[in-house]
């Protein structure tokens, strides 16, 4: 109980640490484009700092199972060279209930990176949108300046005789970039930028005013209007990545939806957690090493079996979106790293001479046989 208890308690600095580090790695990107608002486009620090914080969750749920391979091996890797692992050995203790504490501690960050995917995540990239749209809007009020040609819609120009203290436009002018046979030219008497409630777009609410159309038959008529939503997409901040808008609703709304693109994004909350228990089972007898020896293997193997999950990962999702395989494919990559490591706990169970025996034999052609001899 005291040994479980104490191996635990060693797991959880690394495991702080591996998480930190890595989640200010994945997260350079978004930080760059997030300090260039502040610095080009006058964004407030307070602004910024929220969309950070909303997308922290997506990060976590990616650097969590990471974390939980580099704490394994740091502590077994110190557990070997201190010749911790053969005391325990030499006093009866067996692998299995060396191995307990990290499948705790794997069950518990398995829990953890459960609430983060189910209910976190989805959270915080909704309020991250939000956020994102509010900044958009008042940016783009404050880029439009009267008698001045604005070029921040995609595929837009946008002029404006005059704007008041209210950010209220008046003397509209919207027109494409690129002028066709299928232009559309709009002028209006008023107008206000605002966001679509339940979209990621802006909305530009245009008062008396006409659309000048000019059709690809040569065809040219005008609509009158007294009220009209010119809808445009905004600049973008962050890069969005395809079906990235889905990570925003909410888990209990999936649960009721059949189509498949909602079916495998819950499949992917409900198991990429399971890989922080499948590392850490499968983490205790690859971080083994020989004191005799460098400690660069148990990284080595590590770091192959990072790859090799993130490679099934890939390749189970690819099947569920492009081959039309069953959701239920996503449970594979954990499973088949969990019952790896279970295979290997009970190979590692025999003794540690054994382990050091089959560890130190990686590279070897094959085994060494005894000679015989006969004596006549």
């Amino acid at each position: 109980m005291l040994l479980s208890r104490s191996i635990f308690l060693q797991l959880i600095v690394p495991f702080l640490l591996a998480s930190g580090i890595l989640t200010f790695i994945l997260s350079m990107e978004t930080v760059y484009r997030l300090i260039y608002l502040i610095v080009e486009r006058g964004v407030s620090v307070f602004s910024v700092g929220l969309m950070l914080l909303y997308r922290l969750p997506q990060f976590l749920s990616v650097t969590l199972p990471l974390a939980i391979v580099i704490a394994c091996v740091v502590l077994m890797v110190r557990l070997s060279t201190d010749n911790e692992i053969s005391a325990m050995n030499a006093i009866g203790i067996s692998f299995w209930e060396i191995g307990r504490p990290f499948f705790l501690f794997g069950i518990v960050a398995t829990v953890l990176t459960l609430s983060i995917t189910l209910w976190l995540q989805p959270a915080g990239y909704a309020a991250f949108e939000e956020e994102k749209l509010r900044v958009l809007k008042t940016q783009t009020t404050k880029t439009i300046q009267p008698l001045v040609l604005n070029y921040d819609f995609p595929g837009k120009v946008l002029h404006v005789q005059d704007k008041d203290e209210n950010e209220d436009l008046s003397g509209v002018f919207i027109t494409d970039r690129e002028l066709t046979k299928d232009s559309m030219v709009t002028l209006a008497d008023r107008g206000r930028i605002n966001v679509r409630e339940g979209e990621r777009d802006l909305v530009l609410f245009l008062e008396d005013g006409l659309i000048h159309l000019q059709g690809s038959a040569g065809n040219y008529r005008t609509i009158a209007f007294e009220k009209f939503n010119y809808i445009f997409r905004p600049p973008q901040i962050v890069p969005e990545k395809k079906g990235g808008h889905i990570w925003g609703v909410p888990t209990n709304l999936l649960w009721g939806d059949s189509s498949q693109s909602s079916q495998i994004e819950l499949f992917l909350r409900l198991t990429t957690p399971w890989a922080c228990v499948a590392f850490a089972v499968a983490m205790v007898p690859l971080g083994l090493i020989n004191p005799r020896r460098g400690r660069s293997g148990a990284f080595l193997r590590g770091l192959i079996l990072v790859v090799i999950y993130y490679i099934l990962w890939m390749g189970a999702k690819e099947m569920t979106q492009n081959l039309n395989y069953q959701p239920h494919v996503l449970w594979l990559p954990p499973l088949l790293i969990w019952i790896f490591g279970l295979y290997s706990l009970y190979k590692s169970n025999l003794n540690l001479r054994n382990i050091f025996d089959m560890l130190n034999s990686f590279g070897k052609t094959g085994p060494r046989v005894k000679k015989q001899v006969s004596v006549s």
